[in-house]
């Protein structure tokens, strides 16, 4: 499963099902985590990319 996967899916259970506190905390935390994850993996493609263009010239 794709970390952006993995997002929508937590996206969807915090909006549609019922946590107790901890859990929610936990999936919350969770979700946060991956996000974080997710944009660095996002910056790390646009210096590769950015990289790969300047060879290019």
């Amino acid at each position: 499963m794709t970390t952006i996967d993995q997002i929508n899916e937590l996206r969807a259970e915090l909006c549609s099902c019922y946590f107790t506190k901890e859990e929610r905390a936990a999936a919350e935390a969770e979700l946060a985590a991956l996000i974080a994850q997710e944009q660095a993996a996002a910056e790390q493609f646009a210096r590769d990319i950015q990289a790969f263009a300047a060879e290019l010239e």
